[in-house]
């Protein structure tokens, strides 16, 4: 199985995830099933919700079904530095515009 095929299949895992909450029902335990779902979790793509008692994305899970469904060579834009999620505007460091005694 080439890498293609299987990266292919993984999203197709996490987008089961995402709808599901598992990979594949409860009561399917094929091998390849069964490997996806330990791929995902060592790979820290998703991890266990005791108390939703399912299987959720990660944010490195969800960062990689995005990445994958972007064509490739996209553009993605970026925030500015001055517009920082904290609110707090991009300060210079101290140490400019110091003076030598």
């Amino acid at each position: 199985m080439t890498v293609d095929v299987f990266e292919k299949r993984l999203i197709e895992a996490l987008k089961r995830v995402e709808a599901h909450g598992d990979v594949a029902p409860g009561h399917v335990h094929d091998p390849m099933t069964m490997l996806l779902r330990e791929k995902t979790i060592q790979a820290n793509l998703v991890r266990w919700d005791d108390a939703r008692d399912r299987y959720v994305l990660t944010g490195t899970g969800r960062q990689r079904l995005s990445a994958r469904s972007r064509a490739p060579g996209t553009v993605v834009s970026l925030r500015k530095r001055g517009f920082m999620c904290s609110g707090a505007p991009y300060r210079k460091p101290a140490n400019t515009n110091r003076t030598e005694d």
